[in-house]
Parts: C-alpha cells; structure tokens; sequence
C-alpha cells in the first residue's frame, strides 16, 4: 500500500481532520470520531503527518504506558534522548554523557528495558561504541565492560531483563556482524557474550516471544533465530530461517514490531515496509529520504518514522503513518 496522501504539519493536519470529520458527523449522523481517528482521543493525530526538526534523527522509541514519543537526536549540540509533545515541540528529557571533541555522538536505536531505564547504542566508529542508560532519576551513564571496538546499532530487551544488540567491525577481510546478549550488572557494569556471528551489518533486531528476528543491512535478509536455542549453543547467520529478503541496495535500518508481531521497519532508500508473520510484505510509503528509526503505538494505530533531511543542512522529520 503505497501512502499518496500529501503530508503537513501536525497542528493544520489535525485542524483539517476535524473539519472532515465534522462535516461527515453533519452529513451521515452515525458516522462516529473514532472512525476517523482510530482511537476515542480526538486529539490522536494518526496521521498522514510530516512533522519537520531540526535534530539529527536516529532512534525512536514509543513508550505506551505514557503514551510518549522518545527519538534520539546525534547533533553535537544536543547529544540527547528527547520527548514529543504530541504536537510539534521536541524537549530534551535526558542530556546524554558528554564525547571528547574528536568524537561524533552518533546513536542508534533507542529502548526501554525491564528496569525502566531507556537505553541507547552508541555507534563509536570503531573506537568508542557503547550502550548509553538514561534512568529517571540521575544522570545518563555508559555502561563500562562492553568493548569499544563494536560499531553498535540495534538493541531490544529480552523478558528475563537482558539486552541484546547487534555491532560490527570494519574494514575486515569478511563478514563481521554479531548479535550478543548483554548482562547488566551493579552500577554502570555490564557483561556481553555473542549469540549470532557471520552477519553483514547487523541494524535491526526484535525479539518476539522465543524469536530473535534481524536484519542484516549487507545481505538485505531478515532472518529468525530461536532465543533459547542460541543461548544454548551460538548460532551463525546461515542457520538463520529466512524471513524475507531484500537487497543489500535496500539499506535496511532500524526495526521495531507490532502486537500483532508485524515488523516495521524503513530503508536507505525511502521506503517504509511492513512484513507479517508468514514473511508477506507491503510498502506502507515510497520515494522518501532516507529512514532510520521507527516505532509505533498499537493503541492508536500509528507508526512513527524517523526520516533524514532532504538537503545535508535541512530539516529532518517525524512521519506518522496510520496502519488502518
């Protein structure tokens, strides 16, 4: 389903919702707001909505017991975990630890673990790739122990109150993409061991019940694993069940998942897909810039979607999608 409504700014897309909507409510007399909008909330906007920022955009996280968005934003100047306000401000909630000048914050995907803490990957270049914790009270810390050399992008909690996250080396002779679990420990410690070795480039990751799925940028494949098989023994990415297949030129990014266990994720290239459990696949839009982050409210049934700039120096946007 290729989205071809035209996209505006969230408070005049709102206001012309509400017009249509009225005006069918007049018209059509049983004609109800939540047929509109999806949802009882007449303030909801479920989209299609561009909302422009001038952040650097990476990682989203929709937290459904607060019905807030949290997005990443990598500008030197922010460093930062910030909230939306449902309209079109972006605050910062958690100023992140601060980078030597020589280094770019460059985050990934963003989070919420059993402790209630938000986490974060930072991507590091090869020499300072970390996870960063933002808990709700107190300042935002690295956790020390994982090993810097990691270019981290995904991350997911696990039920049993670990983290897994995927990373690669570069300028390696072959495929050098892991997903490993880490441990958290007392204070800022933590431990990481690998599960899945032989990935390309590893940039999204979902776990679902027993199912780790992943996408692997390189290879363009998303490839399911079973959680208690490769705690067990590691696996490797060709013992992977293939889900679906893409095309290393799709650039696959950052994934999330629905209730329904559809996966959502955007690619390099602009488009917005979504896949169902039996591997089936539909573009939910096309010929945007580039995607990086997504996540969505299944109470509302929306999707957000990270999406770059046009120009290097112009905005990026936030992107809602009704998924009915």
């Amino acid at each position: 389903m290729h989205i071809t409504t035209p996209f505006v700014s969230a408070p005049r897309r709102t206001r012309w919702a509400q017009r249509i909507c009225a005006a069918l409510v007049a018209s059509l007399g049983f004609f109800t707001l939540a047929a509109c909008g999806g949802s009882g909330d007449d303030d909801v906007d479920r989209g299609p909505t561009t909302i422009e920022v001038q952040t650097k955009l990476h990682g989203l996280y929709w937290d459904a017991s607060a019905a807030k968005l949290y997005l990443t934003d990598d500008d030197v100047a922010a460093n930062a975990i910030k909230v939306w306000d449902g309209k079109d401000q972006f605050t910062v909630a958690y100023p992140l630890p601060a980078m030597q000048a020589e280094q770019r914050p460059t985050l990934g995907q963003l989070t919420r673990a059993g402790d209630g803490k938000l986490y974060v990957t930072r991507f590091g270049f090869g020499s300072y790739g970390t996870v960063v914790a933002a808990p709700a009270a107190g300042q935002p810390y690295n956790l020390t122990g994982l090993a810097g050399d990691r270019r981290r992008l995904p991350l997911t909690p696990t039920a049993d109150g670990k983290l897994l996250t995927g990373w690669f080396r570069g300028g390696g002779s072959g495929p050098s993409g892991v997903i490993s679990e880490i441990t958290l420990g007392t204070g800022t410690q933590a431990s990481e061991r690998d599960l899945i070795t032989g990935l390309s480039k590893p940039a999204g990751l979902v776990v679902r019940g027993d199912q780790v799925i992943v996408s692997d940028q390189g290879s363009g494949k998303i490839l399911a694993y079973s959680l208690a098989a490769i705690r067990t023994q590691p696996s490797t990415a060709a013992e992977g069940r293939l889900v679906a297949q893409f095309t290393s030129a799709d650039s696959l990014d950052l994934m999330t998942s629905g209730a329904d266990g559809t996966l959502y994720f955007g690619t390099g290239t602009g488009s917005l897909y979504a896949v169902d459990s039996q591997g089936g696949f539909k573009a939910l839009a096309t010929g945007w810039p580039g995607i990086r982050g997504v996540a969505v409210d299944n109470a509302n049934r929306r999707l957000f979607a990270a999406v770059g700039a046009v120009q290097a120096d112009g905005p990026s946007s936030i992107r809602i999608v009704p998924l009915d």
